[in-house]
């Protein structure tokens, strides 16, 4: 029984060590953001509406600058300079945190390629 008790523990303590459960997206942002085909209708669009196009944010009558309902409105934001600095720069928007890495990628690249209205 004294030689099983040490084999037993040392089996416990290796397989509790053995189990990972990191989401591998945040261990690995990188390896799955598609960014090839980003445009505003197909990626950014979704991204505003899950984020911050969204009841008492950047909507008319909302309490976020900007109407982020339009193109013409995130376009505003895009040109002065604010639209990239607090998404993806500083990240505080939105409130609720900062985008995952993979969104502020393929917003940057939108960004990057002049914000078009496609």
């Amino acid at each position: 029984m004294r030689q099983v008790l040490p084999l037993v523990i040392f089996a416990l303590l290796l397989a509790t060590q053995g189990c990972y459960y990191d989401n591998e997206e945040s261990l690995y942002p990188n390896s799955f953001c598609d960014t090839t085909a980003v445009t505003y209708a197909s990626t950014v669009v979704p991204i505003l509406q899950g984020n911050c196009a969204i009841p008492g944010c950047h909507v008319p009558g909302g309490t976020g600058p900007g109407d982020f309902t339009s193109y013409l409105g995130v376009k505003a934001k895009v040109d002065n300079g604010t639209f990239r600095n607090v998404t993806i720069v500083v990240q505080t928007m939105p409130p609720s945190g900062p985008l995952s890495a993979c969104d502020r990628q393929r917003l940057d690249t939108w960004l990057s390629a002049g914000a078009p209205n496609n």
